[in-house]
């Protein structure tokens, strides 16, 4: 399984992926975890203005839902962030926004695995779902499909 970590890209949202190595007997559970923290720690480390955040993932629960070809992963994973660090720097702005969602939903769910990491990722911000907000909306269950494109340009590049 060939897992991508990606650098964010000013013109194409995601750039620069690095494969992201772990033992084919990691647990999905211990596989998001050790996406969440490399994440936190390279993404999330500092805003623009080079301050240095708080920001952390947990993976709150993985459900499985059995249907006749496969079994379904659904996450939830909340990102705590005591300082509020991310609606500050993070998701402000439709580009820094939007990039921050395509980071988020590229890194958990893998979209460009058949079948990915996981089919659908709920998210919470500090244990709360995020309203809509006015350049993304992370409310519900997000799906690969909604990140697939741009995770695919970045790592074969498929326009």
């Amino acid at each position: 399984m060939e897992l991508y970590t990606f650098s964010p890209d000013q013109q194409h949202l995601l750039s620069n992926p690095q494969p992201f190595r772990l033992s084919p007997h990691t647990l999905l559970k211990d596989a998001l975890d050790s996406l969440g923290q490399h994440l936190a720690k390279t993404y999330f480390q500092k805003t623009y203005t080079d301050k240095v955040t708080k920001i952390s993932f947990e993976v709150v629960g993985v459900n499985q839902v059995a249907i006749s070809s496969r079994s379904l992963r659904i996450a939830t994973v909340n990102m705590v962030d005591p300082d509020r660090d991310a609606m500050r720097y993070f998701f402000q702005g439709s580009s820094g926004a939007r990039t921050t969602f395509y980071m988020i939903g590229a890194t958990f769910m893998q979209p460009h695995l058949n079948p990915p990491l996981l089919d659908g990722l709920v998210f919470l911000y500090n244990d709360e779902m995020l309203t809509e907000l006015d350049h993304i909306n992370l409310a519900g269950i997000l799906i690969p499909r909604l990140v697939q494109r741009v995770t695919k340009r970045a790592i074969y590049g498929i326009k």
